[in-house]
């Protein structure tokens, strides 16, 4: 693996751990974009991001008709950022909601925040959480000319894999 690549991967695992938000990319129903930030939560494994959001929210809607996500977590030291591809975006209920809810506490009792309770995302609660399946990472990388100019830029696969065996 190409030192750069190390690099890339080593900044991407750091952005995956330390990053509270994400943007998150879907499709109106006309085609254009549409764009939101939502807090970022996933399972150890990395097969699984999580949010909560408000069922008539305009991405709530998109993924109700796409079940499509695209996740980009910036880097706002250094150039670049790790993107997730997300299948099967749905609403959580029962045993899903569950253990969701368990990841997303587990998160918030880490920053010092109180657990919340499996009403907040059921019936008449405020929000409803999400999830989708990670289908595909990548990093980001750039050339650059003699003059130090960027001529392209563009992402490289990587693998959960490759995230969670990087030391």
């Amino acid at each position: 693996m190409p030192e750069d690549l190390k690099n890339k991967i080593k900044r991407a695992k750091e952005l995956i751990t330390t990053s509270r938000h994400a943007s998150i990319a879907t499709v109106n129903e006309d085609g254009s974009p549409h764009n939101s930030p939502v807090r970022f939560i996933y399972d150890p494994k990395l097969e699984y991001i999580y949010w909560g959001s408000h069922p008539e929210s305009m991405h709530s809607k998109n993924i109700v008709r796409t079940g499509q996500v695209f996740v980009a977590l910036f880097d706002r030291i250094e150039r670049g950022g790790v993107y997730m591809k997300g299948d099967n975006a749905h609403e959580l209920s029962g045993k899903e909601l569950e253990e969701a809810l368990k990841i997303h506490n587990t998160f918030r009792i880490k920053e010092g925040s109180e657990p919340l309770e499996l009403a907040y995302y059921e019936d008449d609660g405020p929000q409803r959480m999400w999830g989708a399946k990670i289908t595909n990472f990548w990093v980001n990388y750039a050339e650059r000319g003699n003059d130090g100019h960027l001529i392209k830029d563009g992402r490289i696969e990587i693998t959960a894999k490759d995230l969670l065996n990087f030391r």
